[in-house]
Protein backbone atom coordinates (compact mmCIF):
# COMPACT_ATOMS: atom_id res chain seq x y z
CA UNK A 1 0.00 0.00 0.00
CA UNK A 2 2.85 2.43 0.78
CA UNK A 3 4.44 2.00 -2.46
CA UNK A 4 1.37 2.81 -4.34
CA UNK A 5 0.82 5.73 -2.25
CA UNK A 6 4.10 7.20 -2.97
CA UNK A 7 3.11 6.25 -6.83
CA UNK A 8 -0.13 7.96 -6.51
CA UNK A 9 1.55 11.30 -4.86
CA UNK A 10 4.68 11.37 -7.89
CA UNK A 11 1.63 11.20 -10.19
CA UNK A 12 0.11 13.89 -8.24
CA UNK A 13 3.26 15.98 -8.24
CA UNK A 14 3.84 15.60 -12.04
CA UNK A 15 0.35 16.91 -12.59
CA UNK A 16 0.72 19.62 -10.93
CA UNK A 17 4.13 21.11 -12.45
CA UNK A 18 3.08 20.15 -15.68
CA UNK A 19 0.03 22.26 -15.51
CA UNK A 20 2.49 25.60 -14.42
CA UNK A 21 3.45 27.51 -17.54
CA UNK A 22 6.64 28.09 -18.70
CA UNK A 23 5.93 31.73 -17.76
CA UNK A 24 5.47 31.08 -13.97
CA UNK A 25 8.32 28.42 -13.59
CA UNK A 26 10.55 31.79 -15.43
CA UNK A 27 9.17 33.74 -12.37
CA UNK A 28 9.88 31.49 -9.81
CA UNK A 29 13.85 31.15 -11.13
CA UNK A 30 13.88 35.23 -11.92
CA UNK A 31 16.72 36.85 -10.36
CA UNK A 32 14.76 39.54 -8.59
CA UNK A 33 17.95 41.24 -7.06
CA UNK A 34 20.02 42.32 -9.79
CA UNK A 35 19.93 44.04 -13.05
CA UNK A 36 19.73 41.88 -16.13
CA UNK A 37 20.40 44.95 -18.44
CA UNK A 38 21.71 48.17 -18.22
CA UNK A 39 22.13 51.44 -20.00
CA UNK A 40 25.53 51.63 -21.94
CA UNK A 41 26.58 54.29 -19.54
CA UNK A 42 26.19 52.39 -16.44
CA UNK A 43 28.44 49.64 -18.12
CA UNK A 44 31.01 52.30 -19.25
CA UNK A 45 31.95 53.57 -15.99
CA UNK A 46 32.62 49.59 -15.03
CA UNK A 47 34.51 49.43 -17.93
CA UNK A 48 36.79 52.59 -17.45
CA UNK A 49 37.25 51.49 -13.67
CA UNK A 50 38.07 48.06 -14.73
CA UNK A 51 41.14 48.99 -17.43
CA UNK A 52 42.27 51.55 -15.08
CA UNK A 53 42.54 49.58 -11.55
CA UNK A 54 42.94 45.76 -12.79
CA UNK A 55 44.37 46.39 -16.37
CA UNK A 56 46.62 49.23 -16.32
CA UNK A 57 47.10 49.26 -12.60
CA UNK A 58 46.67 45.80 -11.06
CA UNK A 59 48.55 42.30 -10.76
CA UNK A 60 50.39 42.68 -14.75
CA UNK A 61 52.02 46.36 -13.14
CA UNK A 62 53.31 44.58 -9.94
CA UNK A 63 54.68 42.01 -11.06
CA UNK A 64 56.35 43.25 -14.19
CA UNK A 65 57.36 46.38 -11.84
CA UNK A 66 59.52 43.44 -10.38
CA UNK A 67 60.69 42.05 -13.35
CA UNK A 68 61.92 45.25 -15.11
CA UNK A 69 63.76 46.49 -11.37
CA UNK A 70 61.30 49.20 -10.61
CA UNK A 71 60.92 47.48 -7.32
CA UNK A 72 62.44 44.86 -5.28
CA UNK A 73 60.40 42.03 -4.62
CA UNK A 74 60.74 40.85 -0.88
CA UNK A 75 58.08 38.37 0.50
CA UNK A 76 56.17 35.87 -0.84
CA UNK A 77 54.81 35.91 -3.88
CA UNK A 78 56.84 39.15 -5.41
CA UNK A 79 59.61 37.56 -3.61
CA UNK A 80 60.11 34.44 -5.27
CA UNK A 81 58.78 36.25 -8.66
CA UNK A 82 62.31 38.58 -8.10
CA UNK A 83 64.25 35.22 -7.21
CA UNK A 84 62.29 33.25 -10.25
CA UNK A 85 61.53 30.43 -7.76
CA UNK A 86 58.34 29.10 -9.94
CA UNK A 87 56.09 32.36 -9.75
CA UNK A 88 56.10 33.40 -13.37
CA UNK A 89 55.85 29.72 -14.99
CA UNK A 90 52.60 29.20 -12.52
CA UNK A 91 49.27 29.51 -14.00
CA UNK A 92 47.76 31.12 -10.93
CA UNK A 93 50.72 34.02 -11.40
CA UNK A 94 48.06 36.09 -13.58
CA UNK A 95 44.81 34.50 -13.06
CA UNK A 96 42.92 37.60 -11.70
CA UNK A 97 44.43 39.72 -14.00
CA UNK A 98 43.84 37.83 -16.91
CA UNK A 99 40.25 37.12 -15.73
CA UNK A 100 39.60 41.01 -15.21
CA UNK A 101 41.18 41.86 -18.73
CA UNK A 102 38.70 39.43 -20.61
CA UNK A 103 35.73 41.20 -18.12
CA UNK A 104 36.71 44.64 -19.50
CA UNK A 105 37.20 43.55 -23.45
CA UNK A 106 33.37 41.82 -22.28
CA UNK A 107 31.83 45.13 -21.27
CA UNK A 108 33.45 47.06 -23.80
CA UNK A 109 32.06 44.87 -26.52
CA UNK A 110 28.69 44.97 -25.01
CA UNK A 111 28.72 48.51 -25.13
CA UNK A 112 29.54 48.68 -28.76
CA UNK A 113 26.67 46.52 -29.67
CA UNK A 114 24.07 48.05 -27.56
CA UNK A 115 25.45 51.47 -29.33
CA UNK A 116 24.74 49.42 -32.61
CA UNK A 117 21.85 51.74 -34.61
CA UNK A 118 20.01 48.45 -34.82
CA UNK A 119 20.61 47.04 -31.53
CA UNK A 120 16.74 48.54 -30.84
CA UNK A 121 18.13 49.60 -27.28
CA UNK A 122 17.71 53.08 -25.68
CA UNK A 123 21.63 53.69 -27.04
CA UNK A 124 20.98 53.03 -30.09
CA UNK A 125 22.65 54.75 -32.91
CA UNK A 126 25.41 56.59 -30.02
CA UNK A 127 28.32 56.52 -32.23
CA UNK A 128 30.26 59.03 -29.97
CA UNK A 129 29.86 56.76 -27.07
CA UNK A 130 30.83 53.47 -29.30
CA UNK A 131 34.02 54.63 -30.40
CA UNK A 132 35.41 56.02 -26.75
CA UNK A 133 34.35 52.24 -26.11
CA UNK A 134 36.41 51.32 -28.90
CA UNK A 135 39.43 52.89 -27.48
CA UNK A 136 39.47 50.50 -24.68
CA UNK A 137 38.32 47.77 -26.06
CA UNK A 138 41.70 48.40 -28.56
CA UNK A 139 43.34 49.35 -25.03
CA UNK A 140 42.80 46.31 -22.72
CA UNK A 141 43.11 43.79 -25.69
CA UNK A 142 46.51 45.40 -26.42
CA UNK A 143 47.19 44.93 -22.96
CA UNK A 144 46.33 41.05 -23.05
CA UNK A 145 48.22 40.44 -26.13
CA UNK A 146 51.34 42.47 -25.32
CA UNK A 147 51.86 40.04 -22.64
CA UNK A 148 50.27 36.65 -23.69
CA UNK A 149 50.72 36.86 -27.05
CA UNK A 150 48.55 34.73 -28.97
CA UNK A 151 45.42 34.11 -27.11
CA UNK A 152 41.53 33.65 -27.21
CA UNK A 153 40.16 36.95 -29.07
CA UNK A 154 38.00 36.49 -31.89
CA UNK A 155 35.76 33.71 -30.08
CA UNK A 156 36.42 35.06 -26.60
CA UNK A 157 33.89 36.39 -24.45
CA UNK A 158 30.72 34.67 -26.05
CA UNK A 159 30.87 31.36 -23.83
CA UNK A 160 27.46 30.68 -25.06
CA UNK A 161 28.71 29.76 -28.80
CA UNK A 162 32.45 29.34 -27.59
CA UNK A 163 32.77 27.43 -24.33
CA UNK A 164 36.96 26.63 -25.07
CA UNK A 165 38.11 29.24 -27.49
CA UNK A 166 40.74 29.16 -29.82
CA UNK A 167 43.82 30.78 -29.96
CA UNK A 168 44.28 34.13 -31.82
CA UNK A 169 47.14 35.03 -33.78
CA UNK A 170 49.07 37.84 -31.92
CA UNK A 171 49.18 39.60 -35.75
CA UNK A 172 45.54 39.26 -36.33
CA UNK A 173 44.34 40.94 -33.15
CA UNK A 174 46.99 43.67 -33.71
CA UNK A 175 45.07 44.13 -36.84
CA UNK A 176 42.05 44.41 -35.39
CA UNK A 177 43.18 46.85 -32.72
CA UNK A 178 43.89 48.86 -35.47
CA UNK A 179 40.42 48.76 -37.25
CA UNK A 180 39.30 49.72 -33.64
CA UNK A 181 41.01 52.78 -33.55
CA UNK A 182 40.82 53.64 -37.01
CA UNK A 183 37.01 53.27 -36.44
CA UNK A 184 37.02 55.40 -33.02
CA UNK A 185 39.14 58.57 -34.58
CA UNK A 186 36.55 58.52 -37.34
CA UNK A 187 33.74 58.45 -34.73
CA UNK A 188 35.00 60.70 -32.70
CA UNK A 189 35.78 63.48 -34.87
CA UNK A 190 33.00 65.75 -34.46
CA UNK A 191 31.35 64.57 -31.46
CA UNK A 192 31.28 66.91 -28.74
CA UNK A 193 30.20 64.29 -26.12
CA UNK A 194 30.03 60.62 -25.85
CA UNK A 195 26.51 61.13 -23.89
CA UNK A 196 27.60 59.35 -20.23
CA UNK A 197 28.07 62.24 -18.33
CA UNK A 198 29.69 61.78 -14.93
CA UNK A 199 29.61 57.75 -16.03
CA UNK A 200 33.08 58.83 -17.56
CA UNK A 201 35.68 58.56 -15.05
CA UNK A 202 38.05 58.93 -17.32
CA UNK A 203 37.46 62.36 -19.30
CA UNK A 204 33.41 63.18 -18.10
CA UNK A 205 32.21 62.76 -21.28
CA UNK A 206 33.85 64.76 -23.41
CA UNK A 207 34.81 63.46 -27.21
CA UNK A 208 37.51 65.64 -28.32
CA UNK A 209 39.52 64.15 -25.45
CA UNK A 210 38.79 60.61 -26.46
CA UNK A 211 39.61 61.52 -29.84
CA UNK A 212 43.38 62.70 -28.49
CA UNK A 213 43.62 59.53 -26.39
CA UNK A 214 43.05 56.82 -29.36
CA UNK A 215 45.35 59.09 -31.84
CA UNK A 216 48.25 58.38 -28.73
CA UNK A 217 47.01 55.54 -28.18
CA UNK A 218 47.89 54.41 -32.09
CA UNK A 219 51.26 55.87 -31.99
CA UNK A 220 51.91 53.64 -28.69
CA UNK A 221 51.14 50.74 -30.41
CA UNK A 222 52.39 51.46 -33.66
CA UNK A 223 55.77 51.51 -32.27
CA UNK A 224 55.49 48.06 -29.92
CA UNK A 225 54.78 46.70 -33.66
CA UNK A 226 57.97 48.56 -35.09
CA UNK A 227 60.33 45.81 -35.79
CA UNK A 228 57.56 44.16 -37.88
CA UNK A 229 56.75 47.27 -39.73
CA UNK A 230 57.44 46.61 -43.83
CA UNK A 231 58.41 50.70 -43.86
CA UNK A 232 59.57 51.55 -40.41
CA UNK A 233 60.03 55.16 -41.96
CA UNK A 234 56.70 55.38 -42.85
CA UNK A 235 55.47 54.22 -39.42
CA UNK A 236 57.68 56.58 -37.84
CA UNK A 237 56.15 59.34 -39.57
CA UNK A 238 53.05 57.83 -38.56
CA UNK A 239 53.62 57.97 -34.77
CA UNK A 240 54.59 61.72 -35.17
CA UNK A 241 51.61 62.83 -36.88
CA UNK A 242 49.24 61.00 -34.09
CA UNK A 243 51.60 62.23 -31.25
CA UNK A 244 50.55 65.82 -32.89
CA UNK A 245 47.02 64.81 -32.83
CA UNK A 246 47.12 63.75 -29.23
CA UNK A 247 47.82 65.20 -25.98
CA UNK A 248 48.81 68.98 -25.72
CA UNK A 249 49.56 69.00 -21.76
CA UNK A 250 48.83 66.80 -18.98
CA UNK A 251 45.64 67.81 -19.05
CA UNK A 252 44.95 66.20 -21.57
CA UNK A 253 46.40 62.60 -20.70
CA UNK A 254 44.04 59.30 -19.84
CA UNK A 255 44.01 59.26 -16.32
CA UNK A 256 41.96 57.51 -13.53
CA UNK A 257 41.53 60.20 -10.66
CA UNK A 258 38.29 58.56 -8.85
CA UNK A 259 40.70 57.24 -5.48
CA UNK A 260 39.95 59.37 -2.16
CA UNK A 261 42.41 57.70 -0.15
CA UNK A 262 39.54 55.65 1.85
CA UNK A 263 37.04 53.85 0.32
CA UNK A 264 39.00 53.59 -3.58
CA UNK A 265 42.73 53.06 -3.14
CA UNK A 266 45.59 53.43 -5.66
CA UNK A 267 45.91 49.81 -6.90
CA UNK A 268 49.71 49.81 -6.08
CA UNK A 269 49.07 50.97 -2.53
CA UNK A 270 46.08 48.73 -1.99
CA UNK A 271 48.68 45.84 -2.90
CA UNK A 272 51.53 47.29 -0.78
CA UNK A 273 49.48 47.85 1.83
CA UNK A 274 47.34 44.07 2.14
CA UNK A 275 51.43 42.65 0.96
CA UNK A 276 54.11 44.60 2.19
CA UNK A 277 56.07 42.48 -0.77
CA UNK A 278 57.81 44.97 -2.97
CA UNK A 279 60.29 47.82 -1.61
CA UNK A 280 62.95 49.83 -3.14
CA UNK A 281 64.91 48.80 -5.93
CA UNK A 282 68.71 48.64 -6.00
CA UNK A 283 69.50 49.11 -9.68
CA UNK A 284 66.86 51.72 -9.83
CA UNK A 285 68.36 53.81 -7.41
CA UNK A 286 72.32 52.95 -9.09
CA UNK A 287 70.45 54.89 -12.79
CA UNK A 288 69.19 57.30 -10.35
CA UNK A 289 72.69 57.76 -8.22
CA UNK A 290 74.73 57.79 -11.55
CA UNK A 291 72.98 61.06 -12.35
CA UNK A 292 72.83 62.52 -8.90
CA UNK A 293 69.21 62.75 -10.27
CA UNK A 294 67.37 65.34 -7.75
CA UNK A 295 64.54 62.28 -7.47
CA UNK A 296 66.60 60.41 -4.76
CA UNK A 297 65.99 63.00 -1.73
CA UNK A 298 62.05 62.47 -2.63
CA UNK A 299 61.08 59.06 -3.15
CA UNK A 300 63.04 56.62 -0.61
CA UNK A 301 62.47 56.35 3.37
CA UNK A 302 62.67 54.02 5.78
CA UNK A 303 60.48 52.00 6.97
CA UNK A 304 58.31 53.77 10.24
CA UNK A 305 60.86 56.65 10.50
CA UNK A 306 61.03 58.62 7.40
CA UNK A 307 62.48 60.12 4.69
CA UNK A 308 66.22 59.22 3.51
CA UNK A 309 68.72 61.92 2.72
CA UNK A 310 71.03 60.53 0.49
CA UNK A 311 73.64 63.62 1.29
CA UNK A 312 74.06 62.39 4.83
CA UNK A 313 77.11 59.68 4.72
CA UNK A 314 75.91 58.39 8.26
CA UNK A 315 72.08 57.30 7.12
CA UNK A 316 72.57 53.49 5.53
CA UNK A 317 70.39 52.69 2.61
CA UNK A 318 69.37 49.25 1.84
CA UNK A 319 67.32 49.06 -1.32
CA UNK A 320 66.47 45.20 -2.36
CA UNK A 321 69.81 43.65 -4.36
CA UNK A 322 67.51 42.61 -6.81
CA UNK A 323 67.73 38.98 -7.34
CA UNK A 324 70.01 38.29 -4.53
CA UNK A 325 68.31 39.80 -1.53
CA UNK A 326 66.50 37.68 1.34
CA UNK A 327 63.02 37.54 2.43
CA UNK A 328 62.14 40.08 4.53
CA UNK A 329 59.48 42.46 5.63
CA UNK A 330 59.92 46.05 6.79
CA UNK A 331 63.88 45.21 6.49
CA UNK A 332 64.31 47.25 3.21
CA UNK A 333 64.53 51.09 2.51
CA UNK A 334 61.14 51.51 1.52
CA UNK A 335 60.03 53.35 -1.89
CA UNK A 336 57.83 55.88 -1.10
CA UNK A 337 55.45 55.92 -4.26
CA UNK A 338 54.18 52.59 -2.34
CA UNK A 339 52.27 55.13 0.12
CA UNK A 340 50.81 56.92 -2.92
CA UNK A 341 47.50 56.09 -1.42
CA UNK A 342 44.91 57.87 -4.11
CA UNK A 343 47.49 58.85 -7.48
CA UNK A 344 45.61 58.77 -10.47
CA UNK A 345 46.40 55.13 -12.49
CA UNK A 346 47.32 56.43 -16.37
CA UNK A 347 45.99 54.86 -19.21
CA UNK A 348 48.46 56.97 -21.27
CA UNK A 349 49.98 59.93 -19.96
CA UNK A 350 51.52 63.09 -21.43
CA UNK A 351 55.11 62.65 -20.24
CA UNK A 352 54.85 59.66 -22.29
CA UNK A 353 53.96 60.21 -25.69
CA UNK A 354 56.80 63.31 -25.75
CA UNK A 355 59.54 60.55 -24.79
CA UNK A 356 58.30 58.53 -27.66
CA UNK A 357 57.90 61.63 -29.62
CA UNK A 358 61.65 62.13 -28.58
CA UNK A 359 63.05 58.52 -29.49
CA UNK A 360 61.33 58.69 -32.68
CA UNK A 361 62.87 61.92 -33.64
CA UNK A 362 66.65 60.42 -32.68
CA UNK A 363 65.98 57.49 -34.51
CA UNK A 364 65.23 59.54 -37.75
CA UNK A 365 68.44 61.65 -36.84
CA UNK A 366 66.24 64.86 -36.21
CA UNK A 367 68.61 65.42 -32.48
CA UNK A 368 67.76 69.22 -32.06
CA UNK A 369 63.96 68.27 -32.21
CA UNK A 370 64.76 65.13 -30.46
CA UNK A 371 66.72 67.10 -27.36
CA UNK A 372 63.75 69.37 -27.12
CA UNK A 373 60.69 66.84 -26.76
CA UNK A 374 63.03 64.92 -24.27
CA UNK A 375 63.25 68.45 -22.32
CA UNK A 376 59.56 68.15 -22.52
CA UNK A 377 59.12 65.00 -21.19
CA UNK A 378 61.20 65.39 -18.06
CA UNK A 379 59.20 68.54 -16.86
CA UNK A 380 55.92 66.96 -17.54
CA UNK A 381 58.20 63.95 -15.25
CA UNK A 382 59.31 66.26 -12.33
CA UNK A 383 55.53 67.58 -12.18
CA UNK A 384 54.49 63.79 -11.94
CA UNK A 385 56.74 63.18 -9.11
CA UNK A 386 55.47 65.35 -7.51
CA UNK A 387 51.63 64.91 -7.00
CA UNK A 388 53.09 61.10 -6.60
CA UNK A 389 54.87 62.58 -3.77
CA UNK A 390 52.24 64.42 -2.52
CA UNK A 391 50.09 61.53 -2.65
CA UNK A 392 51.93 59.53 -0.59
CA UNK A 393 52.03 61.95 2.28
CA UNK A 394 47.74 61.78 2.25
CA UNK A 395 48.12 57.95 3.64
CA UNK A 396 47.29 57.79 7.37
CA UNK A 397 47.76 54.40 9.43
CA UNK A 398 44.72 52.72 11.00
CA UNK A 399 46.73 52.09 14.15
CA UNK A 400 47.42 55.59 14.43
CA UNK A 401 50.96 55.86 13.17
CA UNK A 402 50.51 58.41 10.78
CA UNK A 403 52.21 58.53 7.17
CA UNK A 404 54.96 56.37 7.38
CA UNK A 405 57.10 58.23 6.11
CA UNK A 406 56.43 61.91 7.99
CA UNK A 407 55.35 64.40 5.49
CA UNK A 408 58.03 65.53 3.08
CA UNK A 409 59.30 68.68 4.64
CA UNK A 410 61.89 68.93 1.01
CA UNK A 411 61.68 71.19 -1.68
CA UNK A 412 59.27 69.56 -4.73
CA UNK A 413 60.81 69.95 -7.70
CA UNK A 414 60.01 72.96 -10.01
CA UNK A 415 60.54 73.78 -14.05
CA UNK A 416 63.96 75.47 -13.46
CA UNK A 417 65.16 72.24 -11.76
CA UNK A 418 64.49 69.86 -14.82
CA UNK A 419 66.46 72.71 -17.11
CA UNK A 420 69.37 72.44 -14.99
CA UNK A 421 68.81 68.72 -14.78
CA UNK A 422 68.76 68.59 -18.84
CA UNK A 423 71.95 70.59 -18.75
CA UNK A 424 73.57 68.97 -16.68
CA UNK A 425 72.78 65.09 -17.86
CA UNK A 426 70.92 65.81 -21.57
CA UNK A 427 73.38 68.32 -23.13
CA UNK A 428 76.66 66.95 -22.39
CA UNK A 429 75.54 64.22 -24.82
CA UNK A 430 76.95 63.21 -28.56
CA UNK A 431 73.84 62.77 -30.57
CA UNK A 432 74.64 59.14 -30.99
CA UNK A 433 74.78 58.75 -27.29
CA UNK A 434 70.94 60.54 -27.10
CA UNK A 435 69.00 57.69 -27.82
CA UNK A 436 69.77 55.36 -25.04
CA UNK A 437 69.38 58.23 -22.53
CA UNK A 438 65.98 58.91 -24.08
CA UNK A 439 65.03 55.08 -23.26
CA UNK A 440 66.75 54.81 -20.11
CA UNK A 441 64.87 58.43 -18.73
CA UNK A 442 61.13 57.30 -20.06
CA UNK A 443 62.13 54.26 -18.43
CA UNK A 444 62.53 56.42 -14.67
CA UNK A 445 59.66 57.54 -15.50
CA UNK A 446 57.56 54.38 -15.69
CA UNK A 447 58.95 54.04 -12.14
CA UNK A 448 55.77 55.72 -10.41
CA UNK A 449 52.62 55.13 -8.63
CA UNK A 450 50.55 55.53 -11.55
CA UNK A 451 50.59 52.02 -13.90
CA UNK A 452 53.76 52.71 -15.35
CA UNK A 453 55.73 49.17 -15.34
CA UNK A 454 53.62 47.16 -17.73
CA UNK A 455 54.81 49.75 -20.66
CA UNK A 456 58.49 49.71 -19.37
CA UNK A 457 58.32 46.36 -19.78
CA UNK A 458 57.10 46.41 -23.39
CA UNK A 459 60.06 48.35 -23.67
CA UNK A 460 62.13 46.27 -21.96
CA UNK A 461 61.19 43.36 -24.85
CA UNK A 462 61.30 45.76 -27.62
CA UNK A 463 64.90 46.96 -26.94
CA UNK A 464 65.86 43.20 -26.19
CA UNK A 465 64.39 42.00 -29.65
CA UNK A 466 66.09 44.96 -31.56
CA UNK A 467 69.23 43.82 -30.18
CA UNK A 468 72.88 45.11 -30.49
CA UNK A 469 73.58 48.04 -28.31
CA UNK A 470 69.52 48.67 -28.02
CA UNK A 471 69.98 45.82 -25.98
CA UNK A 472 71.56 47.11 -23.62
CA UNK A 473 69.85 50.88 -22.54
CA UNK A 474 67.73 49.70 -20.02
CA UNK A 475 70.52 47.71 -17.90
CA UNK A 476 69.02 45.23 -15.57
CA UNK A 477 71.14 43.68 -12.24
CA UNK A 478 68.91 40.75 -11.60
CA UNK A 479 71.49 38.12 -12.48
CA UNK A 480 68.67 35.95 -13.01
CA UNK A 481 67.99 37.57 -16.33
CA UNK A 482 70.27 35.68 -17.94
CA UNK A 483 68.39 32.42 -18.45
CA UNK A 484 65.07 33.68 -16.37
CA UNK A 485 63.83 36.93 -17.80
CA UNK A 486 60.49 36.89 -18.56
CA UNK A 487 59.66 37.41 -21.62
CA UNK A 488 56.19 37.31 -21.35
CA UNK A 489 53.03 36.66 -18.74
CA UNK A 490 51.50 32.72 -18.20
CA UNK A 491 48.04 31.95 -19.51
CA UNK A 492 45.22 32.18 -15.98
CA UNK A 493 44.82 29.21 -14.54
CA UNK A 494 40.70 29.26 -15.08
CA UNK A 495 41.60 28.30 -18.71
CA UNK A 496 44.71 26.48 -18.68
CA UNK A 497 42.07 24.02 -16.38
CA UNK A 498 39.56 24.29 -18.77
CA UNK A 499 40.25 25.49 -22.31
CA UNK A 500 42.05 22.28 -23.70
CA UNK A 501 43.84 24.60 -26.37
CA UNK A 502 45.30 27.23 -23.69
CA UNK A 503 46.40 24.25 -21.59
CA UNK A 504 48.40 22.96 -24.51
CA UNK A 505 49.85 25.95 -25.24
CA UNK A 506 50.88 26.71 -21.49
CA UNK A 507 52.62 23.36 -21.13
CA UNK A 508 54.64 23.05 -18.21
CA UNK A 509 54.70 27.33 -18.20
CA UNK A 510 58.75 27.34 -19.00
CA UNK A 511 57.99 29.18 -22.23
CA UNK A 512 57.50 32.38 -20.68
CA UNK A 513 61.37 32.37 -20.30
CA UNK A 514 62.20 31.34 -23.89
CA UNK A 515 59.36 32.77 -26.51
CA UNK A 516 59.34 35.96 -27.01
CA UNK A 517 55.41 37.74 -28.23
CA UNK A 518 55.14 37.88 -31.99
CA UNK A 519 56.18 41.42 -32.25
CA UNK A 520 59.23 40.88 -30.61
CA UNK A 521 60.06 38.76 -33.32
CA UNK A 522 58.48 35.80 -31.54
CA UNK A 523 56.29 33.35 -33.37
CA UNK A 524 53.56 33.20 -30.79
Amino acid sequence: MKKLLYLSLAAACLTVFASCSDDALDAVNADLNHPQTADAKFVFADLCLSSAFNVAGGDFNTYLGVAVEHWGGCHNQLYKADQRDGEWISSSCFDNAWTQTYKAISDARTIIAKCDPNSGTTDAGNTALASAAKVLLAYDSAVLTDLFGDTPYSQACDYDKYKTPDLDKQEDIYKTIFTLLDEAIAGLEDAGSIGTGSYDFIYGGKADKWLKFAYGLRARLTMHNILRAADKAAAYASILSDIENSFESAEDQASFTQYDGVNNLNPLFAFWIAREAIAASGSLYDKLAEREDPRLAMIYCYPWVGWFNPTDPEEEFDPVPNGEGFEAQEWYTDDVYLYAVDAPTHLLSYAELQYLKAEVLARTGIYTEARAALKEALAATFVNVNVNVKSSCNFTDTQGYGVYGPNYDGDYLTPADAEAYAARVFDTLDDAELLAEIMVQKYLFFHNANGGSVEAFNDVRRLKAEGGEAAEYIALANPNNATKFPLRCGYGSSDTTTNPNIKNAFGDGSYVYTENVWWAGGKR
